[in-house]
């Protein structure tokens, strides 16, 4: 290797390293003004039934919207490597899931509340959530990690305007209206996903490749927001929050995950990158210490978070601790492998497992906390996830050493 290759590979990495860097402010600015502040002082003045239903709500704009928004933002980027396609080719598409979205979202929120109002303002407020996860594929696209971290910044702030206005009118849609706005305000100023809307005619190609991914992000959203929406129907919304507290260190994790798998989807649908034997093997082995390290950070962080902000519920929860982490980090992990495979367009293999995965889990889940209650949770959650982690590592030892460059 010579000096200006040696060069040119000292920026790559430097660059790789600022754009996790971004990439992981980005994902924990909004989770920690949630975790750390909205939901704690909301539960001080509310109640914990109180916070229990803004969860369960929540819950369903995550799986729903969220999906519809990521799906199709992750579309670009695998297509972007075979297609040249314009902004114009994906909004069809985007207006039609959108409006699915907002339907299903309204009539979840009427059949909830029994509330004409709220059912409205909550399907609108689901086209917001699924624009804001599209849009931010505009940084994605042009490696822009640092405008990636001011979009969700942007949303942060939001949060902590929302929740102000939260206390005047006690409407609690305001806190994430507000933040959702501005954030898709600062793409429309700073990005160009919303502009140049002419299409080239492939918008055939488009929906062929979304509906595989749509489905296998509903999956996903779908099991890992689950426990707030079965504990809600089955259980109570307290209980909600009790589930909540226990496997927020967990899932505030996922933060560390969604920059690695933001970056991976970034860089390896790109034309140039070639997948070697060797990267593969330093993912998988980085998966697994991934695993210890966040299963013993959440273990020890567990206890400490639930003193510090729901000391009332601590004796109730804590001995959920071990179960409850292990489930949600093995889960975690599994995503990161089914990201490479999406990455390399093995989108059917995905939607397989992820739909054996989703079924399973939804089907033990009900019935064991029908049964078991939280417990009963806990530990389907742990099998199930065990059990997608092992099928998605054999299937990548199966399917991604045809990528590899020889």
């Amino acid at each position: 290797m010579n000096i200006k290759q040696a060069f040119n590979q000292l920026k790559k990495r430097k660059k790789l390293g600022n754009d996790f860097f971004y990439t992981f402010l980005a994902s924990a600015v909004g989770g920690v003004i949630l975790q750390i502040v909205v939901f704690p002082i909301i539960t001080k003045y509310y109640g914990v039934s109180y916070v229990g239903n803004i969860l369960f709500y929540m819950g369903i704009i995550y799986i729903v919207p969220q999906s519809v928004g990521a799906s199709i933002g992750n579309t670009r980027l695998i297509l972007r490597k075979t297609h040249e396609l314009t902004n114009g080719d994906y909004w069809p598409a985007l207006m039609l899931y959108i409006g699915f979205s907002a339907v299903i979202c309204a009539a979840i929120g009427l059949g909830g509340t029994k509330s004409i109002p709220f059912s409205i303002a909550y399907g609108l407020f689901s086209i917001l959530q699924a624009m804001k996860l599209y849009a931010r594929t505009d940084f994605r696209l042009v490696l822009n990690f640092k405008g990636y971290f001011i979009y969700h910044l942007v949303a942060a702030v939001g949060y902590l305007i929302g929740l102000v206005v939260f206390f005047l009118t006690e409407k609690w849609l305001w806190i994430f209206v507000i933040g959702e706005t501005l954030s898709i305000l600062y793409v429309i100023r700073a990005g160009n996903i919303f502009k140049n809307v002419k299409s080239t005619g492939n918008v055939k190609n488009v929906n062929k490749a979304i509906l595989p991914l749509l489905w296998t992000f509903l999956v996903r959203d779908g099991v890992i927001h689950f426990d707030k929406v079965i504990i809600n129907q089955i259980l109570n919304a307290y209980t909600v929050t009790q589930y909540h507290v226990v496997s927020v260190i967990a899932k505030t994790l996922l933060l560390f995950v969604n920059p690695i798998t933001a970056l991976m989807i970034t860089y390896m649908t790109q034309k140039e990158w070639q997948l070697t034997r060797k990267i593969y093997k330093r993912i998988l082995l980085s998966c697994m210490g991934m695993l210890l390290i966040a299963y013993a950070f959440s273990v020890v962080g567990t206890p400490i978070f639930i003193k510090l902000f729901y000391s009332t519920l601590y004796d109730d929860v804590i001995q959920y601790n071990l179960i409850v982490n292990l489930g949600l980090i093995i889960g975690f992990i599994s995503s990161i492998l089914t990201n490479v495979l999406a990455s390399h367009g093995e989108l059917k293999i995905i939607s397989i497992i992820q739909t054996i995965w989703g079924f399973s889990y939804i089907i033990i889940a009900f019935l064991a906390v029908s049964t078991y209650g939280l417990w009963g949770l806990a530990f389907s959650t742990l099998a199930v996830n065990a059990v997608k982690l092992i099928i998605t590592i054999v299937a990548s030892n199966r399917l991604l050493p045809q990528y590899f460059k020889q």
